[in-house]
């Protein structure tokens, strides 16, 4: 009874004619599906902590029978102002929620860091390649860098392919024939793919904030996992 949890907002239906189902993601009971009665009135007391990307703390009683639970009250403790004031973070912003909305994992804290890196620095697509990579990971389907993930070769790499899903030299490229990359761009593929929010900051001094890194992995991403993105064509109009 009484449960009084704190959860960041992934998600958002509108229910009804001034109504909503929000979905939370909780360190607790990982994601939980809310009604939020006047979610739409300006005068609505749960108004400004329950939008997209809001950390509050919500009260409601808990029940594991019911797939979605009543909100009864619900306190903002972060916004993530800088986010929400920005279109290509709300982008991005958008992408690390429905992924996280989308798999089964628990990723409460992977979500909370990814969410105050993006509000607290200028380098969007950094926090959104370090994400994914470690997205990736979880789920068991991270490309192969360390050679040619065909013959296994570590010499003349010149692709990545998307398919294969990882690294291609030039020699078995020549059957594939996947897009060809400068050593540059292929190293912080390799680099990015190595990553984790543990070194953020010194990742920040390298050459990583690249939406070409963030469109091959959320490639590799779609491809192995199956997850559609609906928010990802944002940034493709943003990068268009």
């Amino acid at each position: 009874m009484n449960d009084l949890i704190k959860g960041i907002v992934i998600n958002s239906i509108d229910y009804k004619e001034n109504d909503a189902i929000i979905t939370i993601l909780t360190s607790e009971y990982g994601k939980v599906a809310l009604y939020v009665k006047g979610y739409k009135k300006i005068t609505s007391k749960n108004v400004y902590a329950t939008q997209l990307f809001d950390y509050s703390s919500f009260l409601f009683d808990y029940n594991p029978n019911k797939s979605i639970q009543i909100l009864k009250s619900a306190n903002l403790l972060k916004q993530f102002s800088n986010i929400k004031t920005d279109y290509e973070k709300i982008a991005v912003a958008s992408v690390i929620c429905e992924i996280a909305n989308a798999v089964e994992d628990n990723i409460y804290d992977l979500i909370f860091e990814a969410l105050t890196k993006l509000n607290d620095t200028e380098q969007s697509y950094l926090v959104l390649n370090v994400y994914l990579v470690m997205m990736l990971n979880l789920l068991g389907i991270s490309p192969y860098v360390d050679g040619c993930v065909n013959c296994g070769k570590t010499n003349n790499i010149e692709s990545i392919s998307i398919k294969e899903g990882g690294f291609i030299c030039s020699y078995c490229n020549i059957e594939f024939n996947d897009e060809r990359f400068d050593i540059d761009f292929l190293k912080n593929f390799r680099i990015i793919n190595k990553a984790s929010f543990e070194v953020f900051d010194k990742l920040l001094t390298l050459n990583l904030n690249n939406f070409k890194l963030t469109d091959i992995l959320i490639q590799i991403l779609i491809n192995y996992s199956g997850i559609y993105l609906k928010s990802y064509q944002s940034l493709i109009n943003l990068n268009s």
